[in-house]
């Protein structure tokens, strides 16, 4: 099973609600395919609700988005709020998003589908962001921390591995489906963080998310990882630059 299948694996079993052991007979299937399947699982259970989210949606364009959020933030119902993100205009979602509190946004985070709330996520301010992400990394989500570090701005981005630790950022980071994103990610972190990214993989074993990481970088992304190398223990360095010199492109 390459790190890819087992990123993917992991994903999955969040999608369906079961344990990432049931899932086991599924480490043979490349990463992609199960990235495809795991979407076609998301859009299935999205449409089978959205009809009768879509006529809500309708009625609450004309419901103010105080009002909007106050309700929400009573109910604490976090997946129907993150069944509703998916469904209600764009501005209108970002609106209520930005009223509701913080560990309440913790709570719907992990429901919502990243493809359909990118905007939403995009729209929330980075010190919103920033609290969101510190409260999902507290709780060991690696799966919502790396979907929010690949949907928010430069700017969210900048601020928010600033307010996280090595550890952290490694866990997600192994975690983010998208290889333009994981560049993106690497080239905003600078290079005492990277270097903290892989003391982490020394110090916690976390060998194996390090080197899934490293097989979506481009040439100048691998660069920064192995002048952040430089910053290690010899005893650590010259595990990390052989993970880079044996490196397979993700599949």
């Amino acid at each position: 099973m390459t790190d890819a299948t087992s990123a993917q694996i992991i994903k999955l079993a969040r999608t369906l609600g079961v344990p990432v052991d049931q899932l086991a007979y599924l480490t043979d299937v490349p990463a992609t395919d199960l990235r495809d399947f795991r979407y076609q699982v998301a859009d299935l259970l999205f449409d089978s609700q959205s009809g009768g989210l879509r006529k809500v949606a309708a009625a609450a364009k004309v419901i103010p988005a105080p009002v909007i959020a106050k309700l929400v933030a009573r109910s604490r119902n976090a997946l129907l709020a993150a069944r509703m993100a998916g469904v209600l205009e764009p501005a209108h979602a970002v609106d209520v998003a930005k009223r509701l509190p913080v560990d309440f946004l913790a709570e719907v985070a992990p429901l919502l589908d990243p493809r359909r709330s990118a905007y939403l996520i995009a729209g929330v301010p980075t010190d919103t962001i920033v609290a969101v992400g510190k409260l999902l990394a507290r709780q060991e989500d690696w799966i919502t921390l790396g979907d929010l570090m690949a949907a928010v701005s430069d700017e969210a981005v900048r601020a928010a591995q600033a307010a996280l630790d090595g550890t952290a950022l490694l866990h997600s980071a192994f975690l983010i489906d998208d290889i333009e994103h994981l560049e993106r990610l690497v080239g905003l972190v600078p290079e005492q963080k990277l270097a903290e990214m892989l003391r982490a993989a020394a110090e916690h074993d976390l060998w194996d998310e390090y080197r899934s990481t490293l097989g979506g970088l481009s040439d100048s992304s691998l660069a920064a990882v192995r002048a952040a190398v430089d910053q290690l223990p010899a005893e650590h360095r010259d595990r990390a630059l052989a993970e880079i010199a044996d490196r397979r492109p993700a599949s």
